[in-house]
């Protein structure tokens, strides 16, 4: 059965988060771990607030946590639809608890 790592994400400068003349170390992480991630054949999503609103919208439980938490909430992580994370970015080990 094939996994898949959802990432619901606050407004960025690009795609990964990782540009600019200071990218967030968080996010240089973030993007090693998807890498890990994929190269293990796990699928991974990533949405913006801004770029992808209608996703937020589409799933109740990180709609619930965005009327709660508003901003504050971000990034969450889902792994096969199960929120795991919420108010910041996993780590491979984290991740790999679920796969």
């Amino acid at each position: 059965m094939s996994k898949k790592i959802t990432l619901y994400e606050p407004v960025m400068c690009c795609s990964s988060g990782v540009c600019g003349p200071n990218p967030d170390q968080a996010l240089i992480a973030l993007q090693d771990t998807l890498d890990k991630a994929r190269e293990s054949g796990i699928e991974t999503e990533r949405f913006t607030i801004t770029s992808h609103p209608k996703k937020f919208q589409e799933n109740p439980e990180v709609l619930e946590l965005m009327k709660e938490q508003m901003l504050e909430a971000l990034p969450i992580t889902a792994v096969d639809g199960q929120i795991i994370k919420v108010g910041s970015y996993p780590t491979f080990e984290e991740l790999s608890k679920y796969f």
